[in-house]
C-alpha cells in the first residue's frame, strides 16, 4: 500500500515558478515512490530547479502527486497512455513530468517521463547512488539537469521573421550568421528567448535590434535601413584646388620678391654705385666686386657703402625667389595632376605647363594647361 503523506509532502516541498510569454510550462508531478521518499522529494526539488535554469522552460503551475492523480482518476499506479493524457486534462496542462523512483541496495533507479499533447511520450532511465537525497547536491542536480534535456531536446524553439529595407540583406543572430533575407522578408528557426539581429546588405548601412522570441510561435521584427552614405569626396579634385592655391600663394611672394629686386636695380643708390665700376663688370654685387669698392673715403665710399646695402637687400629677395618659385611649380603642378586625374570622363588629354624663370633682372611664373 502507498504512504500517501509522504507523498503529499513531496507534492508541496517546491513552489512552482510562474511561466513567461517566451517560456513554455512545464508542470512537475511529485515522483512517485514506495521506499526511497528522501530521494523521490530530493529529485522532484532538483528537477523543478532544473527547469527554472534552463532557457525557453518555465514550472508550470500547481503541486500534484501522481499516487493522488492515479487513484482519483482510477489509473494503474503507473498510468498507461490513455490516463496520461486524462491526467493533463485533470491538472490542465500541455505538457508534464512524471516518475517513478525504487531502492536497489545502495542505488535508487526508476524513469522519468515527458508526456505532451501531440506529441510521443519521452522516457529516460535512471540509477544512481542513494546517498544523493538534497536536492542542492551538485550530482543530483547534474542528474537532473540532464534528464530535462534528453527528455525536451535542449530549449524550445520558435520562429522569427525578419524583414529589412533592403531587398536583399544577410542575417547575423547572436553574432553569426544565419542566412539571406530575400525580397526584403526572411524566416529563421532559432531557440525561444532574447537574441540580437544584425543585417547587413549593399548600399545600406548596418541596422541592429534586440527580439525575444517566443516558443512554438512566429515572432516578427522589422528593422529600417538607411542608405550608405553618398560616395566620399573627391579628394583629389579637393587636393588640387589646394595645391593651385598653395601655388598661387609660393609664387606671389616669390613675384614680390622679384619685384623687390627690380625696384633695387632702379633706384638712384644702386645706380651710383654701379658708377664705380667699368661697364665691363657684369654683376656689382657680386662678392668680390663689394670688396674692391669697400675702404673707399669720401663721397666714393657713402656710395660704396649705400650700394653694398642694397646688394645684401638683393640677395635676401634673391634667395626668396629662389625658394618660392619652385615651391609655387611644384605645388601648382602637384594640383594640376590631382585635378587633372580627379576627372572621371576618359579621352585624350594634353598636360599642365610649369615653368619657372629666376634671376637678378627678373622672374617669373608660367602656368598653362593645352587642351
Amino acid at each position: 500500500m502507498l504512504a500517501l503523506s509522504a507523498s503529499f509532502a513531496c507534492a508541496g516541498a517546491a513552489r512552482a515558478a510562474e511561466p513567461s510569454p517566451a517560456a513554455l510550462p512545464i508542470t512537475v508531478i511529485a515522483v512517485r515512490t514506495d521506499d526511497a521518499y528522501d530521494q523521490a522529494d530530493g529529485l522532484t526539488k532538483a528537477l523543478r530547479s532544473a527547469i527554472t535554469k534552463s532557457q525557453g522552460w518555465s514550472v508550470g503551475e500547481g503541486d500534484f502527486s501522481l499516487e493522488v492523480l492515479t487513484l482519483s482518476l482510477q489509473c494503474e499506479d503507473v498510468p498507461d497512455a490513455a490516463c496520461q493524457s486524462r491526467i493533463a486534462d485533470h491538472i490542465k496542462s500541455d505538457r508534464y513530468l512524471w516518475g517513478v523512483l525504487k531502492k536497489n541496495d545502495v542505488n535508487v533507479e526508476g524513469a522519468l517521463h515527458l508526456w505532451t499533447r501531440g506529441k510521443p511520450e519521452a522516457s529516460v532511465p535512471l540509477k544512481y547512488s542513494a546517498n544523493l537525497t538534497e536536492a542542492n547536491d551538485e550530482p543530483l542536480r547534474k542528474i537532473a539537469a540532464d534528464a530535462l534535456a534528453t527528455l525536451t531536446g535542449g530549449p524550445p524553439m520558435g520562429a522569427l521573421r525578419v524583414r529589412t529595407g533592403a531587398a536583399q540583406a544577410s542575417v547575423l543572430i547572436d553574432g553569426k550568421p544565419v542566412g539571406n533575407v530575400q525580397r526584403g522578408e526572411g524566416v529563421f528557426t532559432v531557440t525561444a528567448g532574447p537574441h540580437k539581429v544584425l543585417v547587413q546588405s549593399t548600399g545600406f548601412l548596418d541596422s541592429e535590434a534586440s527580439v525575444l522570441v517566443l516558443p512554438i510561435a512566429t515572432t516578427d521584427i522589422a528593422l529600417s535601413q538607411m542608405p550608405s552614405e553618398s560616395p566620399s569626396s573627391n579628394w583629389k579634385r579637393v587636393g588640387g584646388f589646394i595645391g593651385l592655391g598653395a601655388g598661387a600663394a609660393f609664387g606671389t611672394v616669390a613675384v614680390m620678391s622679384s619685384i623687390q629686386v627690380a625696384s633695387i636695380q632702379s633706384d638712384a643708390k644702386y645706380e651710383a654705385y654701379r658708377g664705380l665700376f667699368d661697364t665691363g663688370v657684369k654683376d656689382v654685387c657680386a662678392p668680390e666686386q663689394r670688396e674692391s669698392v669697400m675702404g673707399k673715403v669720401g663721397s666714393d665710399g657713402r656710395t660704396a657703402d649705400a650700394g653694398i646695402e642694397l646688394c645684401e637687400r638683393a640677395d635676401t629677395f634673391m634667395t626668396l625667389q629662389y625658394v618660392f618659385y619652385p615651391l609655387a611649380a611644384i605645388s601648382a603642378g602637384l594640383g594640376a595632376y590631382l585635378l587633372v586625374t580627379s576627372d572621371s570622363r576618359t579621352g585624350e588629354r594634353t598636360g599642365w605647363t610649369v615653368q619657372p624663370s629666376v634671376g637678378l633682372g627678373a622672374g617669373s611664373l608660367d602656368v598653362t594647361y593645352r587642351w
